[in-house]
């Protein structure tokens, strides 16, 4: 049978089980009525048992939720407006967003204290950790997406500071610092990606270089699940991201020996075991 290799770390992180933890005991201590802002996690399983378990509604917009009701803003933040208009639909607010989030709020807060013009470098600018850190200050913040920095025109360099969302690709990300750092020498640089992201990365990167195939347990709408696919296909290895194991594919185990696993960081240990088995009942190689 093929070889599975699962990585590690791997799966929630830090911020995505203080979030899990916040709901259960908000479910607990409330008898209001309780929302997610958003999906807490970008994993769709998560959201589902929580809704099942805690019977806690996920809605896209505060306007979805009624006065004396609860909302928990995800893990990846929001901006001072939702918690403004939460406060005055008279709505309680339970803050879940993850701690190394909240860091990059303040330091957008404090750069636009000193009117910095902030470049805020993401995957994209409509996800929801950039929406909520641009939020702070978006007179001063300009989101620009990793492929798009390369020909942004940054006009004055010397007022000007870059931060990173906190799940970008290690690797795709320092080509585009060493890139900015030559062409605006001036330029301050803040990387943000948090520890977690970078120790999961570093270890998918070796293993990658070794094996050739990686497959990342996560959801397609996970920014730090296709990271982890990004920088595994970086390294010249394979590399496919699944939602659970029925999305895995015969033909890419063909004539392979050996398979490297991973998972998101909102990915439940659970749907990583089922890939695990499902991988495990593929025909041996011939």
């Amino acid at each position: 049978m093929i070889n599975i290799i699962v990585a590690n770390p791997h799966g929630f992180c830090f911020g995505i089980t203080k979030a899990i933890d916040i709901a259960t005991k908000t479910s607990k201590n409330q008898k209001k009525p309780i929302f997610f802002l958003g999906e807490i996690v970008h994993n769709q399983h998560v959201v589902n048992w929580l809704e099942k378990e805690l019977k806690i509604k996920t809605v896209q917009s505060l306007d979805e939720i009624s006065s004396d009701s609860v909302v928990i803003i995800r893990a990846h933040g929001a901006s001072p407006t939702v918690f403004q208009q939460a406060k005055d639909k008279g709505i309680e607010v339970v803050d879940a967003s993850c701690p190394l989030v909240l860091r990059s709020h303040q330091t957008v807060k404090g750069l636009a204290f000193e009117k910095k013009q902030i470049i805020f470098l993401c995957n994209k600018v409509d996800h929801d950790e950039t929406v909520g850190v641009v939020g702070e200050a978006p007179q001063f913040t300009t989101p620009v997406t990793l492929d798009d920095i390369f020909n942004y025109p940054i006009n004055n360099p010397k007022n000007t500071v870059i931060m990173t969302q906190t799940t970008l690709s290690t690797i795709e990300t320092k080509k585009a610092l060493d890139f900015i750092k030559k062409k605006y020498p001036q330029v301050t640089i803040l990387p943000h990606i948090c520890q977690a992201t970078t120790d999961r990365q570093t270890v998918i990167i070796d293993l990658a270089k070794k094996y050739k195939l990686v497959i990342i347990v996560g959801s397609p709408t996970s920014a730090n699940s296709n990271s982890l696919k990004s920088v595994a296909q970086s390294v010249g290895a394979t590399a496919y991201i699944v939602d659970n194991a029925s999305e895995l594919q015969s033909e890419w185990f063909l004539n392979q020996k050996n398979v490297v696993l991973s998972s998101g960081a909102s990915t439940p240990e659970s749907v990583l075991n089922e890939v695990v088995e499902k991988i495990r009942q593929i025909s041996p190689v011939t």
